[in-house]
């Protein structure tokens, strides 16, 4: 009897240990699930009309560093409410109500606002704004985020492609126009070149946090790590959207898209490539090696998101439905 009362008073310990681990680990995991949240709203800029995120939330948290930008996510939330069954256009169709209504609107803003702090910390110590200048360059960009929010839809042809990138470019010097009445020319132009690198940027800030020891990224070493990664993808991105326009995309464009995504792989290498010399002036050795396994890794997985589209297309053909243009 004893030694049944003391094997049970073992396995009691045991699951109270093991719980407290569980507890533990569920407490991290919802921690890391928050920090992907953030991470997926915080989507970059693509070089098409999309350009921008219309996610109003921080693009300066790190993000998948040579993944080129996707459309644009709903910059209210990243998921429908409850409520709201359907479509995605059902979806589309509610954000744009609430969006009228003013008290929404005000209270978006301020989640932008919250949302933006690091960036506006940002414009503050590294592009020498005062804190008031850079409250308003925040709010000029939520409402920016808006405009191209609003304007966030497929188009049918390619017509109609190129109206809506015309358009997007005359709202966009607009843009630009009120930032460099705002904050001078020298100013305004520090500003369009942080928000083209924020992509290199993350990409650093991802890297700095795989480093440790003695190949620990150096304060010195950053920005001048930033500015030799994002000419390399600058470079990439007018390439990229050079070929995409030599592209159809009306009608089934599944061939197109496959023939654009190949392209894409093509210039990550080459850009990847380009990173490596670049960055070989900045960084040791040791910590050269440890960008490219970085930089393999992004390659590995943006070849498979490859593949998998490829074999979808070709599930989608075998079942007889039509994929998506």
């Amino acid at each position: 009897m004893r030694r049944t009362l003391i094997l049970t008073g073992i396995i009691a310990c045991g699951f109270a240990v093991a719980s407290a681990w569980l507890w533990r680990e569920l407490g991290q995991e919802r921690a890391q699930n928050a920090e992907l949240r953030a991470r997926l709203e915080a989507t970059p800029p693509n070089p098409e009309p999309e350009r921008t995120t219309a996610v109003v939330v921080p693009n300066d948290l790190p993000a998948s560093p040579t993944s080129l930008p996707t459309t644009p996510a709903p910059a209210a939330a990243t998921t429908a409410p409850q409520h709201v069954t359907g479509t995605q256009e059902d979806w589309d169709a509610y954000r744009r109500r609430m969006m009228r209504d003013p008290r929404y609107r005000e209270v978006q803003r301020e989640q932008g606002r919250l949302a933006l702090a690091p960036r506006r910390a940002n414009l503050i110590r590294l592009l020498g704004m005062t804190p008031a200048q850079a409250d308003a360059v925040i709010d000029l960009q939520i409402e920016r985020a808006w405009q191209r929010d609003e304007q966030m839809v497929n188009p049918a042809t390619e017509e109609l492609r190129l109206q809506q990138r015309a358009l997007e470019e005359a709202q966009e010097r607009e843009h630009q126009g009120k930032l460099q009445d705002m904050l001078g020319q020298e100013k305004s132009a520090r500003l369009q070149h942080y928000m083209e690198s924020r992509q290199s940027r993350m990409q650093v800030d991802t890297f700095r946090t795989q480093l440790s020891g003695v190949d620990s990224l150096r304060d010195d070493q950053v920005e001048p790590l930033i500015e030799a990664l994002h000419v390399e993808r600058a470079q990439m991105g007018d390439e990229l959207e050079q070929y995409r326009d030599t592209l159809n995309f009306d009608g089934d464009s599944t061939g197109e898209w496959q023939r654009y995504s190949a392209r894409r792989i093509e210039l990550l290498k080459d850009m990847h490539s380009g990173m490596h010399a670049s960055a070989a002036a900045v960084l040791s050795s040791s910590q050269l090696e440890q960008l490219d396994a970085m930089l393999n890794r992004e390659l590995q997985r943006e070849e498979a998101q490859v593949r998998m589209s490829k074999l979808e297309s070709k599930i989608d053909r075998a079942a007889g439905a039509a994929p998506p243009n």
